[in-house]
């Protein structure tokens, strides 16, 4: 493949006539990358098309205003004087190459023998590259989408805020008036109303404080993801520098998804509750998007490294590999493969280990595998769903279930949101669904979530 300059990204095989050309090639490519521009961007100082700038980067023999215009767009002015003559010498030299001293050769191409397999990788990169570009596309929409979502909560939540605000001063007064009746009906129920409306408030409060976190966490993962986009997009150009098609013109469309709004049927405070529940919810599926994608992009990129036996290995990548030479920390012998399998299709299979790690240590803690539905006495357990850990001698059965497929972690817990963020634990969400004794649940996505998931695990330890 065609070496970077200077550290700049990867470009396309150069496909000169003869070596001038091909050095001609390779210096105004070097200068584009010593700009810092983009093609896109440059194309457009240059009043060229991006398309038509790739053919001459690529070794066709440019004309003398385009290279003008390129050591303008691309070098220091004290410089490009003396870099435009180097530039039109070699141009020139191009357009008279060495005759060869044996009559009658064949005239070979300036890319030489290995031009195919120079070809051959430029093209398997340009797949790479159109493959991260789409992954890179499909993370905007995602981020767009959980954007929106956190700034309709945010002008909701005001709202919402502001009018419990209003319920609870006009409760205060009603109660008030009530209270030259003692233990009447009526004072019972206005005390009641204002100590949910009381509660509704401060409820509004947490969520609005976690929608506008998202907020923030959203701007920054979008401006993110725009820098990747523009970056992957001049990597594509730069491979396929030369061609006359472009796999940009078949990038999928992604449609937003509809969001169904919440449906209540009983009076003010329940249409409340509603709302906060679905805030909540939209909370939670954001804060799992976001952390997600936070992430994926922080992963180092792997895709330089070239396999020795593609069809041979496996689809992970190597940021993402477990070492198998080291046992799974507390996992039986029994149930290593299967949890090493479950790891391999792990979003942060590193995260788990090294909670599984600092769980197991702490005294008396094992791991085990799940007892399988009508299985014989003696049987092997499962560890092919999810572990269970459990503090030797405790009465309850475990303090923690942990997805190593997922890297979540539910535990023992009860705790509600508001407890949670009281307890810094923001990463963590409540459950409403499954075993009625777990109802905190967290994913491990980065070490923010990792120190969470064992603070919340020593808090479970304690408790069983």
């Amino acid at each position: 493949m065609t070496p970077k300059s200077g550290g700049g990204r990867p470009w396309g095989p150069i496909r000169a006539e003869n070596p001038a050309a091909r050095k001609l090639a390779e210096t105004l490519r070097r200068h584009v990358d010593d700009s810092g521009k983009t093609l896109a961007v440059l194309s457009g100082e240059i009043n060229m098309s991006k398309a038509q700038t790739g053919v001459y980067l690529a070794g066709k023999l440019p004309t003398q205003a385009f290279i003008a215009a390129l050591i303008r767009a691309t070098v220091r002015p004290e410089l490009r004087e003396r870099r435009q003559e180097e530039a039109l010498a070699l141009r020139e030299q191009a357009m008279r190459p060495v005759p060869r001293t044996t009559p009658g050769a064949p005239v070979v191409a300036g890319q030489g023998a290995g031009y195919a397999v120079e070809l051959a990788a430029a093209q398997a990169r340009q797949i790479e590259t159109y493959d991260r570009l789409t992954r890179a596309l499909e993370q905007r929409a995602e981020v767009e989408r959980a954007k929106n979502n956190s700034d309709k909560l945010v002008m909701v939540l005001l709202n919402m805020i502001h009018q419990l605000d209003r319920r609870v001063a006009g409760l205060v007064e009603e109660r008030d008036q009530l209270l030259a009746r003692p233990r009447s009906e009526a004072l019972e129920d206005a005390e009641r109303k204002l100590a949910r409306a009381e509660e509704q408030e401060q409820r509004a409060r947490a969520e609005l404080r976690r929608a506008e976190e998202k907020q923030r966490q959203a701007e920054d993962l979008e401006a993110r993801v725009t820098d990747q986009l523009r970056r992957l997009t001049d990597e594509l150009d730069r491979l396929r520098a030369g061609d006359t098609t472009s796999p940009l013109d078949t990038l999928p469309a992604l449609p937003d998804e509809p969001e169904a709004g919440p449906v209540s049927a009983d009076p003010v405070g329940d249409d409340i509750d509603a709302v906060l529940a679905r805030a909540s919810a939209v909370n939670d599926e954001d804060n799992t998007t976001l952390n997600r994608l936070t992430t994926e992009l922080n992963e180092p990129a792997t895709w330089w490294v070239v396999q020795d036996n593609p069809p041979d290995n496996p689809e992970v990548p190597a940021s993402r590999s477990v070492s198998a030479a080291s046992p799974l920390p507390g996992v039986p012998d029994e149930g290593q493969e299967a949890v090493r399998a479950l790891l391999r299709r792990s979003p942060a299979p590193d995260l788990f280990v090294r909670f599984l790690a600092e769980a197991t240590r702490w005294e008396n803690v094992q791991v085990h595998g799940i007892k399988r539905q009508n299985s014989q006495p003696g049987a092997p357990l499962d560890y092919s769903h999810y572990l269970r850990l459990r503090r030797q001698g405790s009465q309850f059965g475990g303090f923690a279930y942990v997805y190593a497929e997922h890297s979540s972690i539910n535990l023992r817990l009860h705790h509600t949101r508001e407890q949670l963020d009281a307890i810094g634990a923001t990463r963590a969400r409540t459950r409403v669904t499954g075993h009625r004794a777990y109802r905190v649940s967290i994913d491990l996505t980065d070490e923010t979530s990792l120190t969470q998931a064992l603070h919340l695990a020593e808090l479970a330890y304690a408790a069983t």
